[in-house]
């Protein structure tokens, strides 16, 4: 049996307490315990601002909750990687690592696991998670999935697909992989292969784990040996298009331009200069400012970013997604954006008669 071991991430992957329970802390532990022996459980924070009854609910569950002071940048990350490789020194027979977290930073710890031969599983919210942490792991597991094995009882899905178990139609798996392609162009991520593979595995909107359980087209009693082949097929029926992007493949929907919607491409500004940020200005005003009831329209955050990934389609703007995902998080940083509730927002009053002064703020630029 294989010997696992967590490592959670707090800072990074915080949770809810539901009185004395933490459901995603003991889905955690039955997600482990359906892997092999859970033999360490450990957790990291700076437990001062944390409520008691998670850290209480966390002892309860045999989690070792290790106090880490935050007078240091990344001083949860330099704990975690400093335990992990001690403990893979001493307990060679631990296989199998958990890390509970979305930072980029754990890469090198990753790396190093796997040099060591052991596998290493990430889990964390698909929407924060570093894309390239989540290709280094071995494998990924969402948040929301493993909330919803918890909820079913059921985590039979981490087991390999076996060729008893029913396939899924190739069109069913399709729709799939057009939805996960969408998903990770509102989330700022590239559409690589290997990722948009990861994110199908995933999701908790669709029962996919890899595609040896999706049918061929033209022969319904075999399946998909490889993602690529799958990806292949749909190519060929005209679904998707696949492109070379500075040496990765990449997936796009047969609408899109490549060489525009590629977070990798590069024909796209690293930086935002004083012309473009008028521009992001002038787009985000105008959607507050058209039509009927303006002072009191609020819009959601995907709503503006929506707006700005038009801009980039239409050659307005040349910036990657994630970096025009960065601009409106900076329009909120400077109050250009107020925060409202359900994740909406306003903008502010002042906007028009203070441009000048907001586009300096937007820019970094001081008085």
């Amino acid at each position: 049996m294989d010997e696992v071991a967590i490592f959670w991430d707090y800072e990074n992957v915080r949770v809810v307490a539901k009185g004395i329970n933490v459901p995603i802390a003991e889905a955690l532990i039955k997600y482990s315990e359906s892997l092999g022996h859970l033999r360490v459980k450990k957790v990291y924070s700076d437990w001062a601002g944390i409520n008691k009854e998670i850290i209480q609910a966390l002892y309860s569950l045999g989690f070792d909750a290790i106090q880490v002071s935050m007078g240091k940048p990344n001083s949860v990350d330099v704990k975690i990687a400093v335990d992990c490789l001690e403990t893979a020194q001493l307990y060679p027979e631990i296989n199998c690592f958990i890390l509970l977290t979305g930072d980029k930073d754990f890469i090198s710890l990753v790396n190093a696991l796997k040099a060591n031969r052991r596998k290493v599983i990430i889990i964390g919210d698909t929407h924060n998670i570093s894309e390239h942490l989540l290709l280094s792991a071995d494998d990924f597991l969402s948040l929301g999935e493993l909330s919803k094995m918890y909820k079913a009882r059921d985590f039979s899905k981490i087991k390999i697909f076996k060729k008893k178990e029913k396939p899924i139609p190739f069109d069913t798996a399709v729709d799939w992989l057009i939805e996960t392609i969408q998903l990770a162009r509102e989330n700022s991520k590239t559409t690589r292969s290997a990722l948009i593979d990861n994110l199908m595995r995933s999701s908790s909107n669709f029962d996919y784990k890899g595609a040896s359980m999706v049918q061929e087209p033209d022969d319904k009693t075999k399946t998909f040996n490889s993602f690529s082949k799958f990806v292949a097929a749909a190519e060929e029926k005209g679904k998707i298009k696949t492109e070379i992007i500075e040496g990765f493949m990449e997936i796009f929907l047969p609408e899109e331009d490549p060489h525009v919607e590629s977070e990798l491409s590069p024909n796209l500004k690293d930086i935002i200069d004083k012309e473009d940020w008028r521009k992001i200005f002038e787009i985000i005003i105008n959607a507050y400012t058209t039509g009927k009831n303006e002072d009191k329209q609020e819009h959601k955050y995907s709503y503006l970013h929506n707006l700005l990934r038009s801009a980039k389609k239409e050659g307005i703007l040349s910036y990657s997604n994630r970096k025009l995902a960065n601009a409106i998080e900076k329009l909120i940083e400077i109050r250009l954006l107020i925060s409202q509730s359900a994740k909406k927002f306003t903008l502010t009053e002042d906007c028009r008669e203070n441009l000048e002064d907001y586009l300096k703020k937007a820019m970094n630029i001081k008085n």
